[in-house]
């Protein structure tokens, strides 16, 4: 294993999510054929709950250890981080157990509140079962987490993030032929879609195991170098859990405020379109599906490039601020927003053009729905930007920017929710872009309060992201232009799958090739740098040199 520069840990790990989030999306296709309406719903419910009891049961923690582990790395106390990882371990397992009983102890009273009296579909009993089986992944994940948050603290990155992708291919893998044998053998639905629960536990326990191995053969890199510093033996763990606590709480309250922006879309989209604008029940509900599940889906290609760059962004920011590096500090923040603005600007731009397309490969119906997600990816951008900044406003240690921020979001998403979608209806446009606009302007709130601080409070300066900007604005003004212009030729009309997915690969490839073209030189080389591509071009000659020897 190999310790990861700032730039090859943000690449790796952001590539290795967005691959996983690519599988994620893909898998659905033939999985919802297999088990159909009703027993996707059934898999909805088992899934929604599990992922609000996991956020419970890691609370933050696995980033929050990797922030302490980078500064006592930083600090040279090597003997305090191994007890950090082995504490956050203990108690993380612990957690975790006890949370894994409350759910399977509770499963019933739950499943009771999710369906109530209704009858003719899934059952009490049925959805009892799959919330008991996909609990099981709650003695996993969060182990796996932690052992994450150590191996990214460290700066290993590498590791960490191809873990993501084991344990991503065989949920799936679990999830889709694991589901479709159960269904040939019993023809009950209530059994596949729990086999396909236990996929979660499966890609989990193979992904913690090929951590754990990767951690063993290589020990001899996690040994503490030397005798305890004085400063060290000072260190009691009431202290390391009070910093593991304070790291933690921030991440908590950006799950809290997003989740509580879901929730205000919750009990009020469809009211507003159903009694103000005119809007059936049914059209109602596929903007606020699309809004809040299905569109999301789709977003996270954007949104997995800012994941990508947390994993890095934490441990190098943290590491250079610890030893009061303000220069290279400086240096990782831009490299940050140029590298995420690069990739993310025309990816929205691409994907809204090519909306239609992309929801009818994957969804089918590209009607009304597809008409909300060309504007709704939009959201994915900004929720990008707002993660890289709140991720650096923690890295250096500025809570109380970050909490001001978050309440202000939340504030300002409430006052703008109604009147916008009033807006967005009386001048002609689809209401639910009011609805859009007021979450786009609480998130950009928060980023913008926490650049004008960076720039003001900590003089750190960001005039090489905002030129990179503009510059990664025109070249995807031209490559919008050039898409429009194929249109002209080649129209974006859909009509089934099959050429659906030649016109998003068509206009993907002549739009990328058309952006990379006119960045190669100005932007891409600056962004990555010239090591970074100059050893990619130099390892493609080579294998290219081999082949024709």
């Amino acid at each position: 294993m190999k310790k990861n520069s700032f730039m090859q840990g943000a690449v790796i790990a952001t590539f290795a999510i967005i691959f996983t989030k690519f599988i994620g999306i893909v898998y659905v296709i033939p999985f919802y054929k297999i088990i159909g309406d009703q027993g996707g719903a059934l898999y909805g419910y088992a899934y929604t709950i599990y992922s609000t009891f996991l956020s419970l049961s890691t609370v933050g923690i696995p980033l929050a250890i990797s922030k302490v582990v980078s500064e006592y790395n930083a600090k040279g106390y090597y003997h305090t981080r191994e007890r950090v990882y082995k504490l956050g371990k203990r108690a993380i397992m612990l957690f975790a157990l006890l949370i894994f009983l409350i759910l399977v102890i509770f499963a019933e009273p739950l499943a009771k509140a999710i369906i109530g009296d209704i009858e003719g579909g899934n059952t009490i009993e049925d959805i009892t079962f799959v919330i008991r089986v996909i609990a099981t992944a709650l003695l996993v994940i969060p182990s796996l987490a932690i052992a994450r948050g150590y191996l990214q603290g460290n700066k290993y990155i590498t590791s960490s993030s191809l873990s993501q992708v084991v344990e991503q291919l065989f949920r799936v893998i679990v999830v889709v032929f694991g589901s479709w044998v159960m269904l040939a053998i019993t023809g009950n639905t209530t059994w596949a879609v729990s086999v396909a629960c236990f996929g979660a536990t499966i890609g989990g326990l193979i992904a913690y195991l090929y951590l754990k191995r990767n951690i063993t053969k290589n020990k001899e890199d996690f040994v503490p170098i030397g005798e305890p510093k004085q400063e060290e033996l000072k260190i009691t763990t009431k202290e390391i859990w009070g910093k593991i606590l304070k790291y933690a709480f921030p991440f908590v309250m950006i799950d809290v405020v997003g989740n509580a922006c879901q929730i205000i879309n919750m009990f009020t989209v469809v009211k507003i379109l159903v009694n103000d604008t005119g809007f059936n029940v049914n059209d109602a509900e596929i903007v606020m599906s699309t809004l809040t599940t299905w569109g999301s889906k789709l977003c996270m290609v954007v949104t997995a490039l800012a994941t990508g760059l947390v994993v890095s962004l934490l441990p190098h920011i943290t590491d250079s601020y610890v030893r009061k590096d303000k220069k290279t500090v400086t240096k990782y923040i831009n490299q940050s927003y140029e590298l995420l603005l690069y990739i993310a600007i025309p990816l929205t731009v691409g994907m809204s053009f090519l909306a239609k397309p992309i929801w009818e490969i994957f969804y089918g119906n590209h009607g009304l729905a597809a008409e909300v997600f060309s504007v709704f990816i939009f959201n994915g951008l900004t929720s990008a930007l707002y993660t890289v900044t709140l991720t650096i406003m923690q890295s250096v240690d500025k809570y109380k920017v970050v909490f001001y921020s978050l309440f202000l979001e939340v504030i300002i998403k409430l006052i703008l929710q109604y009147p916008l979608m009033i807006l967005a209806y009386k001048i002609g446009i689809g209401p639910y872009c009011g609805n859009i606009a007021a979450t786009i302007t609480a998130t950009c709130s928060t980023f913008i309060i926490s650049m004008i601080y960076m720039s003001k409070k900590m003089n750190i300066s960001l005039k090489e992201s905002l030129i990179t900007t503009m510059k990664i604005m025109a070249a995807t003004l031209v490559m919008l232009v050039c898409l429009v212009l194929l249109n002209k030729v080649v129209p974006v009309v859909v009509s089934g799958r099959a050429k659906a997915i030649f016109i998003a690969i068509l206009y993907g490839v002549v739009g990328a090739g058309i952006y990379f073209a006119i960045t190669y030189k100005p932007i891409f080389k600056k962004v990555f740098g010239k090591e970074t591509v100059n050893r990619i071009l130099g390892k493609f000659k080579r294998k290219k040199s081999r082949g024709q020897s």
